[in-house]
């Protein structure tokens, strides 16, 4: 797991990526069938945070990223920096735009991205799964 933030609301600024957590143990059948056969060491961990994306992310949940995916790879969910902040959002190709799009309908839609400013767009890795951190208390 990488101490990296991702904000699913207004963007974070991370001044640096640290391991935290080294791996997370699967049986080989279970990880096949969650992270549909990619390898081990192209999957990260990380943490989100805001609830721009609430209704499919909520906030504190884990995500599971392919960061072998280092570009727009087909409509989908991910992480990504936007100049200086980090954000984890719904990305859509429209002919030659960017759409960065929040699944929370409570917050207003990004002005599309321009071909010419795609280099203001870094992809961190596509999402491929989120694991709820709700903690309940039972006692």
């Amino acid at each position: 797991m990488l101490d990296l933030m991702v904000s699913a609301g207004p963007g974070i600024v991370n001044q640096e990526f640290v391991e935290i957590l080294r791996s997370v143990e699967y049986a080989p059948a279970e990880a096949r069938h969650m992270f549909d056969g990619r390898k081990a060491e192209s999957i990260r961990i990380i943490n989100v945070r805001g609830d721009s994306m609430s209704g499919t992310i909520e906030p504190g949940d884990l995500l599971f990223v392919d960061i072998s995916v280092k570009s727009f790879d087909g409509d989908g969910i991910y992480a990504f920096l936007y100049d200086d902040t980090a954000h984890v959002k719904r990305l859509q190709k429209m002919k030659d735009k960017l759409l960065v799009i929040s699944d929370n309908k409570s917050y207003a839609a990004w002005d599309p991205i321009e071909k010419d400013e795609m280099n203001r767009v870094f992809v961190f890795g596509k999402v491929i799964g989120s694991m709820p951190q709700t903690y309940r208390k039972h006692g």
